[in-house]
């Protein structure tokens, strides 16, 4: 490409910082400059030579005519990879032209964080972020270097042992890979939804709904719907299964998903292939995915995970910049349909229909008050997750149940392997339901009082109105570790409580700061309440 730069100094930089692994900037148009900020886009452009941008498009809103607030996820370039290393300058492109312009600092320091350089450590490797000028006048310079470990020898143990432990799981993914190959060559027969998961035995959730709502809609005369399930991410399919799987994934033209599932990763991008991510949790609250590249445990910004959804949904557009970042996608890929277990949850009818089936599963909660303690894991990933459950006064936690004439349930998430180790007298106040089949949501219908922690469960029993309690022992080291996507103190529609003890007597005096409640849920209310499956259905699937 060939731009012409009609005026290299076009656009002013007021104002440069840090959210998470997005340089957020504000931009505005010089005076008597040509350039116009509304009829343009704004772009990273490698400073060597005029080659097409890498970066993905940016803009976050518009503050003025001649102000906007843009921001580069510096790890989403080509093919959603990291920008490769370099020097890179801030453009505005006219779209119906070839002129450019680039942008220089106002003043002599628009940086607001204490160091504009950042660096984000993956393993032994670092990425490595410096937003400076060479010199006054000069365009602003976003230079990316990557700093990659020594390797050891190929001949050293260090090396041959993760080689030979490695070699069946290279060989079963180049197996995978030919036999998706010649499937696909096979002639085409009735259009096929695949659903799965690697996280549980049978349909649920939202892909249940979305399941059933096809049926209802008779578009299972259309479409061969399928399903293939495994009860965990660390059991192994058998022989015969992984053949099915196999064909599923390479038959299918839709394939829907509500988690974390790493075979999905592996299959190619196909633009007559269709990858929708139904994800499980409403709204955005603790930092997720490739948000978290340069935490603890975090994941390596090289990878595919996530990278080939055509789609993914969320709950409103608030949501969409978070998870777009989570999932290494452009912000076009993530809809704002609402979530299909939303449309289940707020149904009156299917409430009282749920609320029944709650209490039948659960004895001892009808005609008490139900406290539900559901709590997220702790641990970088499935395969590490925990939950500190010493931490638990089941002593204090009995007493409580017995003076209020209360029962407490137990929820773990999924990952945590775990449970709580109730006493046999204190069996009939104090009930672990982490094995039941029971969704969490219709738990919800019962609670009076939610207890959780940095779990994004708070967004469905927002809409209910009650009182919760966030029992956040480990807040100072989940935020250094893990962090969120709003601080947690403004964020939660609750009180904090830090010891078992202070959560006790919380509960006792009902301090639960429960003024927090309705406007945090009228503020993350879903989009397209009530609608959300059918619209999933239409405009992703069928479209």
């Amino acid at each position: 490409m060939n731009a012409r730069l009609l005026e290299p100094s076009g656009l002013e930089v007021t104002d440069v910082h840090w959210e998470r692994i997005q340089l957020v900037l504000r931009i505005r148009r010089r005076q008597h400059s040509e350039a116009q900020l509304h009829a343009g886009e704004v772009h990273l452009r490698p400073a060597e030579g005029h080659q097409p941008t890498l970066a993905s498009r940016p803009v976050v809103g518009t503050i003025g005519l001649d102000e906007r607030l843009v921001r580069f996820n510096v790890f989403v370039g080509h093919d959603q990879m990291p920008l490769p290393p370099g020097t890179w300058e801030v453009v505005l492109r006219r779209p119906d032209t070839a002129n450019e312009w680039t942008a220089i600092p106002a003043g002599p320091d628009p940086f607001t964080i204490e160091d504009p350089v950042r660096e984000f450590v993956s393993g032994n490797a670092v990425y490595r972020v410096n937003v400076t000028r060479t010199q006054d006048q000069a365009p602003l310079a976003v230079k990316i270097s990557a700093d990659a470990p020594d390797r050891p020898s190929p001949w050293s143990l260090r090396t041959l042992i993760p080689w030979l432990r490695e070699r069946p799981r290279h060989a079963w993914f180049h197996l995978f890979r030919l036999l998706l190959g010649a499937l696909r060559r096979l002639p085409a027969g009735r259009p096929m939804i695949v659903f799965t998961s690697d996280s549980r035995t049978s349909l649920s959730g939202n892909l249940k709904l979305v399941h059933d709502r096809l049926v209802e809609r008779n578009l299972d005369r259309t479409y061969q719907l399928k399903m293939i399930f495994k009860a965990s991410i660390r059991t192994r399919r058998g022989l015969r299964e992984r053949a099915r799987f196999v064909w599923l994934l390479a038959r299918a033209d839709v394939i829907l998903l509500e988690d974390y599932q790493p075979a999905i990763y592996r299959l190619p991008r196909h633009s007559d292939q269709r990858i929708i991510q139904l994800w499980h949790a409403w709204g955005a609250f603790k930092t997720v995915g490739y948000s978290r590249i340069g935490k603890p445990s975090g994941p390596n910004p090289y990878s595919s995970v996530h990278k080939n959804y055509t789609y993914a949904t969320v709950s409103s557009t608030h949501e969409v910049p978070f998870y777009a970042e989570a999932f290494g996608i452009p912000d076009e890929q993530v809809v704002p349909t609402g979530t299909p277990r939303m449309d289940d949850f707020l149904d009156p009818s299917r409430q009282a229909e749920r609320r029944e089936a709650a209490y039948v599963a659960i004895p001892g909660t009808r005609d008490r008050e139900v406290i539900l303690f559901a709590p997220t894991f702790r641990g970088g990933s499935a395969r590490r997750a925990r939950y500190p459950v010493d931490l638990i006064d089941l002593d204090a936690a009995n007493a409580l149940c017995v003076e209020r004439d209360a029962t407490l349930i137990f929820k773990m998430h999924p990952f945590v392997r775990r449970r709580v180790d109730i006493p046999d007298e204190y069996r009939d106040r104090l009930i672990d339901v982490s094995d039941l089949p029971v969704e969490t949501n219709d738990l919800l219908l019962i609670t009076d009082l939610l207890i959780t922690d940095y779990s994004s469960i708070v967004f469905e029993y927002s809409t209910l109105g009650r009182p919760m309690l966030f029992y956040a022992f480990d807040l100072d080291e989940y935020i250094a570790t893990r962090d969120f996507y709003e601080p947690f103190e403004d964020f939660v529609p609750g009180r904090i409580v830090r010891t078992f003890d202070e959560l006790v007597d919380t509960i006792r005096r009902e301090d639960y700061q429960l003024e927090k409640v309705a406007p945090f849920a009228a503020r993350h209310l879903p989009a397209g309440n009530g609608t959300a499956t059918d619209r999933i259905i239409d405009e992703l699937i069928l479209s």
